[in-house]
């Protein structure tokens, strides 16, 4: 069992790599600092990992320490075989994201399986988030949001896989992913955890973890910071003009562009499941949804923020595809089981 265990991991995460690698390296390769596009923060997290001093300290950049950080810890390394600068921080940043991405790939798939989808499915799912726009820009480019994607994924599993144990030792550590992250550690108050003492001593410990790594950078900056809710605060006179933004044919395009088609399939999806219950998705997976729309709305960046919303919208997605391939309709057998 374990042996067979362990030969679909590899396969899993072997595919994973293999999508993920056809799907960023033209964008990495082709990304320069001088004209980030869309990927305009790639320059604050640049400079952060560089130990530069000219970083932005007005924005929250200077906070979201950790991929810069581990990108800066292998830089050396990579230096030493690649003699562009440029080249050499960027790969750095690559290759820490390529690994994020990664085990975000290998948790959906566990995710998806949980969800009682087969593994051809499964592994459908998986290449549908390797290959979106979102996660191609955030793999590719140095920015920060493939570890914040791994920390939803895994908050989301741990959570319907019942984990609970590795849930309250882990949900410290993903509380410094990035400070997105927050209202998705509260998910399992929609389940029987909020009766747990540990998961309270865990959220307690991870709220006091984010605040601790705040003001230790604070201090490294010699600078104070606005808080989280100071931040929020200043964001939420924004909503109406990015509701209005989003309204327009420009905005519905930039809201729906990491997903591509996946989001209209995943509305048929939704209702079809509504309708003939194939799957039991739980409401910790569909809260993803107003969480990742409520953050794109105070960003004002709807394609990479509403992204956070991936474990529902493919999981629905791929209830459309399945019901297709269903040769009667509800109690068939799905893709790829026998």
């Amino acid at each position: 069992m374990r042996h067979r265990a362990a030969l679909r991991l590899a396969l899993v995460t072997a595919f994973a790599v293999a999508v993920l690698y056809g799907s960023t390296y033209q964008q990495f390769r082709f990304f320069s600092l001088a004209a980030p596009g869309g990927a305009i923060d790639a320059v604050e997290y640049v400079r952060i990992a560089r130990g530069d001093p000219a970083v932005d300290l007005a924005g929250p950049h200077h906070y979201r320490w950790l991929t810069p950080a581990a990108a800066r810890l292998i830089q050396p390394a990579v230096a030493r075989r690649i003699q562009d600068p440029e080249l050499a921080v960027r790969l750095s940043f690559y290759l820490v994201n390529f690994g994020f991405s990664t085990a975000t790939c290998v948790i959906l798939f566990a995710l998806l399986q949980a969800l009682g989808f087969s593994p051809v499915l499964s592994l459908l799912g998986v290449c549908a988030f390797a290959s979106s726009r979102a996660t191609v820009l955030v793999t590719a480019t140095p920015m920060v949001d493939a570890v914040y994607y791994c920390a939803v994924a895994g908050a989301i599993y741990l959570i319907v896989a019942k984990r609970t144990l590795a849930l309250v030792l882990v949900l410290p550590l993903l509380a410094l992913s990035k400070e997105t992250i927050l209202p998705f550690l509260l998910l399992p108050l929609m389940t029987e955890l909020r009766r747990s003492r540990a998961y309270w001593a865990s959220l307690a410990g991870a709220l006091l973890l984010f605040v601790a790594s705040t003001r230790m950078v604070d201090a490294f900056y010699l600078v104070e910071g606005p808080s989280v809710a100071d931040s929020v605060l200043e964001h939420v006179a924004e909503v109406a003009p990015n509701l209005l933004g989003f309204l327009t044919l420009g905005g519905i395009h930039e809201f729906q562009s990491g997903f591509s088609f996946l989001l209209p399939l995943a509305v048929v999806g939704a209702w079809l499941n509504a309708r003939h219950r194939y799957h039991s998705v739980p409401g910790v997976v569909v809260a993803t949804v107003p969480i990742a729309l409520g953050l794109a709305l105070l960003s004002g960046n709807t394609g990479r923020m509403f992204f956070a919303a991936f474990p529902a919208v493919i999981a629905y997605a791929l209830i459309s595809i399945e019901h297709v391939v269903r040769s009667d309709g509800p109690g068939c057998n799905a893709v790829g089981e026998p």
